[in-house]
């Protein structure tokens, strides 16, 4: 059982879903998905058969992607397996993870003082607008 607690979507074991999915907070995939994600946290449960291109501010992989993930901070836990490239800030590949690809990193922005959630917000969605446009 997953210790997904604040979720505010959930997508179950029996889901499938072709297309894309955009999200604001928390998304659990049980299921399985095919498509562009773009969003804030996403995690991939132990269940989750999921392919195509994620760009979201953090990942947990429990289950099997394949495809492209760009994240701020990105989380490969023991029994995941993961083929494709990852550009990120930040990564853990816990032991036990399957990974086949190429790590890519990205720098943070520095945050200047003043500067607001809703502004960080947007400089993500810029920069996902322009990698789901290739």
């Amino acid at each position: 059982m997953n210790n997904f607690t604040n979720s505010s979507s959930v997508i179950s074991s029996d889901t499938v879903i072709k297309g894309k999915i955009d999200f604001k907070g928390e998304l659990l995939i049980e299921g399985k998905a095919s498509g562009d994600i773009l969003g804030d946290n996403l995690t991939l449960g132990p269940s989750a058969k999921v392919d195509g291109k994620i760009i979201v501010k953090a990942i947990t992989v429990q289950g099997n992607f394949t495809g492209f993930i760009r994240s701020d901070t990105v989380k490969l836990d023991a029994g995941s397996t993961v083929k494709g490239d990852i550009e990120h800030s930040e990564i853990s590949i816990e032991t036990g993870a399957n990974f086949n690809g190429k790590v890519i990193r990205i720098a943070k922005s520095p945050r200047k003082a003043g500067e607001s959630e809703s502004e960080e917000d947007s400089s993500i969605y810029s920069l996902t607008d322009k990698a789901v446009a290739k």
